[in-house]
């Protein structure tokens, strides 16, 4: 068997969260194949520190001094594409002021290095989106606009951040085009200078293009290791195996550094078979696709999380992975019982006290995310709608329709959306003075065309769960939203859930208002209470009535309210509501709380930029904590709705 590598600065830093994200950062400087960097959970007051090494290592990898700056370009939701390919610069010349176009940041037209910083993925616009698509992991971009062409071979690197729970929010296309993933809650960098620790003099001098760089070609025994590491069945393309290679071949770069120019031959894990030629001094092994894995904290079927034990004792080293390439994680907690104890168990002890007012939900301690690489495997429902392209103008040439109510008629002022019967009015009263007095003779002077109020752009959704307020008075609670929607002149959905005026019990009912005037918002406020919950089939319809307003309103973007007010006890499944009969005699259980949680996922997969999301909690013992599951399904606030001393128990 082959003599273990030296101990080097990697083999050392498997429990520490910086010298990994250093370890990463240097990869994706030092390979040409690894151009883009998502970090997931980083800290934002972090942000600035990590760019700035970030940009440190592309700058040495790029052969510039350390006194030349990096071009930097920050890309979030007001990105347009005039923001990135072309940019329009004054000059003044020999015929005065002159309008000229030069290339954007992300056309790549100089020598120095460049550097892309995303905040925030899950926020990104559509073009940067597209951007981010079209030149991560491409060969050559073009650039064809007024009369500028450009051809380059993209060597931008990309630093992005997003949340793992906003992962379900951005679409596959992009999360795919990032090779190198790290998640880092909790980052605590260090003080200046060197934030993420010092660099290695041997890094250092492997980031130098003009040091000499071997080919590093691939033993034999590096693909089927590869495979073995990601499950093939996962549907996620080649991508993911690419940079998995690569990365091993950037962590092999970085050890042949360390090791120098008269490295010993045969370095690595030892070939399985005795037919298989040993590895050179200057070869991808199985031994680096095992520190890729390790360095990015990749887990699949194959390799799973190491198991929890009493103590960080030496663990014995296997055949197929080296004792340094063991790491030091937490373990992936295993499947939980139901959250309020064994199924069909209730449990009619109170929850925790919540102060009373706006708050973040909490997260769940059984749904922490996982530090893994590709958090989008298990993620919720994705985004509706494409995020890579933008909404369809409407044609120079297409007749404008009218928006909104009509209030008035006016002079017309072109030929769209003209009042005829007020038009055919105006001429009837010149015709006695008109030349051709049998028939009727419009001039221009005539036409006139209707005023019509401005369409709404906001939109309040209420979700009135009827059986949640006997004995409790919902008004004030209601109050500062419904004036809300008054000032903004919003429209109202209104969706009731288990009214005991309904048509029928096991379904919700709604209705949709021009604005709170409404005499049908009071009369909906002032309901009895029913016997059923349809909480899942309530939620479902808001869901809908959201996702129409975002995707078929005329006047264009549309800011959503959601305010929900109910206990959380859905007692009708989603199915049970679409067929209109009970379920029969099988008891439901928790079926239509699950159905409940899964509709309001659906809903916070919309995305928090145009849509926010508030339940109000009765505050009735006890299960105090479905509100707050809720809310967190809809990743949105809580809102007390009586004290403390108000609450009321009530099975």
């Amino acid at each position: 068997m082959s003599a273990r590598p030296p101990q080097s600065a990697l083999a050392q830093e498997p429990g520490e969260l910086p010298r990994r994200l250093l370890t990463v950062l240097v990869c994706a400087a030092l390979e040409p194949g690894l151009p883009g960097v998502l970090l997931f959970d980083l800290p934002p007051e972090h942000l600035a520190a990590v760019t700035d090494v970030f940009a440190g290592l592309v700058r040495m990898a790029g052969g510039d001094s350390a006194d030349t700056p990096v071009q930097r370009s920050t890309l979030n939701a007001a990105t347009v594409d005039e923001d990135l390919w072309l940019c329009p610069r004054i000059r003044r010349g020999p015929e005065g002021i002159e309008f000229t176009v030069e290339p954007g940041p992300l056309t790549e037209t100089g020598t120095g290095a460049s550097l892309v910083v995303v905040p925030d993925l899950a926020r990104l616009s559509v073009p940067g989106t597209r951007a981010a698509v079209q030149l991560l992991g491409a060969d050559v971009a073009t650039v064809e606009h007024t009369g500028f062409r450009h051809r380059w071979r993209p060597r931008t690197r990309w630093l992005a951040v997003c949340r793992t729970e906003e992962v379900e929010q951005v679409s596959p296309h992009i999360l795919d085009r990032f090779p190198l993933r790290l998640a880092v809650p909790g980052l605590r960098p260090e003080p200046e200078p060197d934030p993420l620790g010092p660099l290695p003099a041997a890094w250092a001098a492997a980031l130098d293009p003009r040091a000499p760089r071997p080919l590093m070609p691939l033993h034999t025994e590096v693909p089927p290791r590869v495979l073995e590491m990601l499950d093939a069945r996962d549907g996620a393309g080649h991508r993911r195996t690419l940079a998995l290679a690569r990365t091993a071949r950037a962590l092999a770069r970085l050890e042949a550094a360390e090791a120098g120019p008269d490295a010993a031959a045969g370095h690595g894990s030892a070939p399985r078979q005795s037919s298989v030629p040993p590895p050179g001094p200057h070869h991808v092994t199985a031994h680096h696709v095992d520190r890729a894995a390790e360095l990015i904290r990749l887990r699949t079927v194959h390799r799973p999380p190491v198991p929890p034990g009493p103590g960080p004792g030496p663990a014995p080293a296997g055949p197929d992975l080296p004792e340094t390439c063991r790491e030091d994680v937490e373990p992936v907690p295993g499947p939980t019982q139901d959250r309020h104890g064994a199924l069909g168990t209730p449990v009619h002890s109170p929850g925790a006290e919540e102060p009373i007012g706006a708050a973040t939900a909490p997260l769940p301690q059984d749904r922490i995310p996982d530090p893994t690489p590709y958090p989008e495997d298990t993620a919720g429902p994705r985004a509706e709608g494409s995020e890579l392209r933008n909404p369809a103008p409407r044609p120079a040439g297409a007749p404008r329709t009218g928006r909104g109510p009509v209030v008035g008629v006016r002079r017309a002022r072109d030929l769209w959306d003209l009042a005829p019967v007020r038009t055919a009015m105006e001429a009837a009263k010149n015709r006695a003075v008109r030349e051709g007095r049998d028939r009727l003779v419009i001039t221009p002077q005539d036409l006139r065309g209707y005023v019509r109020a401005p369409e709404p752009v906001t939109l309040l959704t209420l979700v009135l769960d009827h059986t949640c307020h006997p004995g409790w008075d919902w008004h004030p609670a209601l109050e500062p939203f419904l004036q809300w929607a008054y000032v903004t002149r919003a429209s109202v959905q209104v969706v009731e859930v288990g009214s005991g005026a309904a048509a029928d019990e096991l379904r919700a009912e709604s209705f949709a208002a021009r604005s709170t005037r409404d005499p049908r918002i009071a009369a909906a406020l002032d309901r009895p209470p029913g016997r059923a919950t349809p909480l899942a089939h309530g939620l479902d319809r808001a869901g809908r009535a959201l996702r129409h307003a975002f995707q078929h309103h005329r006047a264009g973007g549309v800011e959503a309210l959601l305010v929900v007010v109910t206990d959380g006890r859905g007692n009708v499944p989603l199915a049970a509501a679409h067929r209109g009969r009970r379920p029969g005699d099988e008891p439901v259980g928790r079926a239509g709380i699950e159905d409940a949680l899964a509709a309001a996922g659906r809903i916070g997969s919309l995305g928090r930029t145009r849509l926010h999301c508030v339940v109000v909690d009765p505050g009735r013992r006890p299960y105090t904590a479905l509100p707050t599951e809720l809310a967190h399904a809809l990743r949105g606030s809580v809102i007390v709705g009586r004290p403390d001393d108000e609450a009321v128990d009530r099975a």
